[in-house]
C-alpha cells in the first residue's frame, strides 16, 4: 500500500483483536523501528499461532521474550522506549509522537487498525523496569486491532464558491484525490514500505511549483474522509478527521510555512489551514475551477531567512516549515482530563504529524533536516516568528468557517508554542 493511502485511511480504530504470524509481527516492530534505529521498542503480545504471548523487546538484534505472565487482547500494544529523567528531554517526547505515526500506518498498510491510549500503564513500567533494571517511564501506549470501518466516503455536494482574499494560496490536491483516483482504486503512489526505508532516487527541490509543499503539509496535519467513529457531528459528513492522531480531536499542531523562493508565493510568514474554507467539504469553486479545499495564509512580510539561519545555525534554500503546539489544547475537557494524562501530548502531537514531514519528503525524494527548539518557551521566538500576529490570524479565520462541526477546535486556546524546524536539503 503507498503512503498516501495508509495517510487518507489512517484513523483510530475500535475494533477487536487479531493474530498475525510471528513474521508479520517482527515487520511491523522493524518498520516502527525505522523512526528511531538507536531505541528499543517493547510489545505485548497475545498467545499467537507461532509465539507465546508476553512482553517482547524488539532492537536492531531482533525480538526477546522478557515475560510471560502480561498479555493483551489485542494484536498487539506497543511501548516505546522513554527513560526518566529529572528534566525530560523534549526530543524525546516528539520521538514517541514519530514512533507512533510509523506504527500507525504500517498497520494501516496491513489492514490492521490502531488505537492510542494516554493513559499511564503504571503494572507494564514496573514489571519492564524490574526485567531491564532501568528506569523507563511509559506515559502512554498503542494497540494494534482490527479494522471495525474501512470505508470511505466522498464528499458529492456540490463546492462552494469563494473569492479569495487577499494573501490566501490555495494549495495542490493531494495527489490520492488527483481524478478520484483514491475512489476508484487506481491511485499508484510510492509504496509505504520505501518511503519509511528511504528507498526513493533523490532529486532536487523545485521551487518552481507549489506541488510539493503541498504534499508535504498535507501528510503533515491534512484532512482525511473516510468513515471513523465519530471525531464529527455533521452526519452527512462524519468521519472527516487529520493524518495524524489527536488527542480527542484537540489538534495542537499549527503549521507555519516561512517562504524565502517558492512559486508565486511573495517572501514572508504563511500559516497552513488544513480544513479549507468550511471546515467539511474537501472542495471549493474559484474562478469556475475546482480545488481542493486547503490554503496558506500570509500573517507577515518579513524577510525571515537570515535571522533564522543565524539563530538556528542552520541552512535552508527556498522555505521551511516551522511545528506550533497548543499546550492547553489536547483532551482539553473536564471528562477527558479524569481519563487521560495530557502531560506532553501536544508534544508527542508534533511527532506525529513530523513523522508525516519526513516521510513524505522520503516519498517525494527530497533530502531533508529537522532540528528541535531546546528551549521553546524562549520570549525571543515569539518576536522572531511574529507569533503573536499568527494567533491572531488563526483566531481569525476560525470565526470565518462555514458549517464549523461542534468539536472543531481550529481556534487557539493558548499561545503558539514553536517546537520544530524542518527543511529541505538543495
Amino acid at each position: 500500500m503507498s503512503l498516501q493511502e495508509c495517510l487518507v485511511k489512517r484513523k483510530d480504530c475500535s475494533g477487536e483483536g487479531q493474530f498475525l504470524p510471528l513474521s508479520d509481527i517482527k515487520d511491523i516492530c522493524n518498520s516502527t523501528l525505522q523512526a528511531a534505529p538507536t531505541k528499543c521498542l517493547f510489545t505485548i503480545l497475545p498467545d499467537g499461532p507461532d509465539y507465546e504471548g508476553g512482553i517482547y523487546q524488539y532492537d536492531k538484534d531482533g525480538i526477546i521474550l522478557l515475560n510471560n505472565e502480561v498479555k493483551t487482547n489485542y494484536t498487539m500494544e506497543i511501548y516505546p522506549e522513554l527513560i526518566l529523567s529529572e528534566k525530560m528531554n523534549l526530543e524525546e517526547f516528539i520521538r514517541v509522537g514519530i514512533i507512533w505515526q510509523y506504527l500507525s500506518l504500517k498497520a494501516e498498510s496491513m489492514n490492521l487498525g490502531v488505537s492510542q491510549r494516554a493513559r499511564a500503564p503504571k503494572k507494564i513500567n514496573q514489571i519492564i523496569n524490574n526485567l531491564t533494571n532501568q528506569d523507563h517511564t511509559f506515559l502512554y501506549s498503542v494497540a494494534v486491532r482490527e479494522r471495525d470501518r474501512d470505508f470511505l466516503i466522498e464528499d458529492k455536494l456540490l463546492p462552494i464558491e469563494k473569492k479569495l482574499e487577499k494573501g490566501i494560496f490555495l494549495l495542490d490536491t493531494p495527489i490520492c484525490y488527483r481524478d478520484r483516483a483514491i475512489y476508484k482504486n487506481e491511485f499508484k503512489g510510492v509504496s509505504l514500505d520505501n518511503a519509511i526505508f528511504n528507498k526513493v532516487d533523490k532529486k532536487i527541490p523545485n521551487p518552481k511549483t507549489l506541488y510539493e509543499i503541498s504534499q508535504l503539509l498535507w501528510a503533515c496535519q491534512g484532512e482525511t474522509d473516510h468513515s471513523t467513529h465519530g471525531n464529527r457531528d455533521d452526519l452527512k459528513k462524519n468521519g472527516y478527521g487529520r493524518v495524524h492522531a489527536s488527542g480527542c480531536a484537540g489538534y495542537a499542531v499549527y503549521p507555519v510555512l516561512i517562504v524565502e523562493n517558492l512559486a508565486n508565493l511573495p517572501k514572508g510568514a504563511y500559516i497552513y489551514n488544513p480544513i479549507g474554507f468550511s471546515g467539511l467539504n474537501r472542495w471549493v469553486q474559484v474562478n469556475e475551477k475546482i480545488y481542493y479545499d486547503h490554503f496558506i495564509k500570509k500573517y507577515s512580510s518579513e524577510d525571515l531567512k537570515l535571522k533564522i539561519e543565524e539563530e538556528f545555525e542552520i541552512k535552508f534554500s527556498n522555505y521551511l516549515i516551522l511545528l506550533c503546539i497548543d499546550r492547553k489544547k489536547p483532551c482539553s475537557g473536564f471528562m477527558h482530563r479524569k481519563v487521560m494524562n495530557t502531560t506532553y501530548w501536544a508534544e508527542i502531537e508534533a511527532g506525529i504529524a513530523l513523522a508525516g514531514l519526513q516521510l513524505q519528503a522520503n516519498a517525494l525524494g527530497l533530502q531533508w533536516q529537522k532540528k528541535v527548539i531546546s528551549t521553546t518557551d524562549d520570549p525571543k521566538y515569539r518576536d522572531l516568528f511574529n507569533l503573536d500576529t499568527s494567533e491572531s490570524l488563526i483566531n481569525e479565520m476560525a470565526k470565518k468557517l462555514l458549517k464549523l462541526p461542534k468539536n472543531e477546535k481550529f481556534s487557539l486556546k493558548g499561545s503558539l508554542i514553536p517546537l520544530v524546524l524542518f527543511y529541505l536539503q538543495g
